[in-house]
C-alpha cells in the first residue's frame, strides 16, 4: 500500500510539475510575442514618421519648384502679345530659349508630382502597417486581461 501510494504522490507530483511547466512556457511564449509586437510598432512607427518627414520635405521643394515654373509660364506668356501678333521678332531668340526652358520644367513637374504621389503611397503603407500592428498588439493585451 505504501509503494501505491509513493507511486500516487509521484505521478500527482509529475502531472503538477507538467502543468506547471506548461502554463510557465505559455506565459513565456505570450511575453515574448507580445515584446515581438512592441518592438515591431516602435519599428512601423519610426519608418512612418521618418517617411511623414521625408514627405514634408518633398512637399516643400515641390511647391518651390511649382512656383519656378509658375514663374516661368509667365515670363513665356509676357513674351506673347495677343495685340501686336505674338512674338516681337528682336525678342524672338529669347522667348524661344524661355519657351524650351518651360517645356522641360514641365517635363520635370510631371516626374516631381509622380514621385510625390509615390512617397504619399509609400507613408499611407507604413501608417498602415503600423495601425495593424497596434490593433494586434491591443487584441493581444485584450486577450490576455480577460484570461487573468
Amino acid at each position: 500500500m505504501t509503494t501505491v501510494r509513493y507511486i500516487l504522490v509521484g505521478v500527482i507530483a509529475g502531472i503538477a510539475a507538467v502543468f506547471a511547466w506548461t502554463t510557465f512556457a505559455n506565459q513565456r511564449r505570450v511575453v515574448a510575442e507580445i515584446e515581438g509586437l512592441r518592438a515591431r510598432l516602435f519599428a512601423a512607427r519610426a519608418a512612418a514618421d521618418s517617411c511623414r518627414t521625408a514627405l514634408a520635405v518633398e512637399q516643400q521643394d515641390f511647391l518651390a519648384f511649382d512656383a519656378e515654373v509658375d514663374s516661368l509660364r509667365g515670363e513665356v506668356r509676357s513674351y506673347e502679345d495677343p495685340d501686336a501678333g505674338g512674338v516681337p521678332q528682336a525678342q524672338y531668340d529669347e522667348y524661344l530659349e524661355r519657351f524650351e526652358g518651360y517645356n522641360d520644367s514641365v517635363a520635370a513637374w510631371q516626374d516631381r508630382a509622380d514621385q510625390l504621389r509615390a512617397t504619399e503611397a509609400r507613408c499611407r503603407e507604413l501608417v498602415d502597417t503600423h495601425n495593424a500592428i497596434g490593433d494586434s498588439l491591443r487584441v493581444r493585451l485584450g486577450a490576455l486581461e480577460q484570461n487573468q
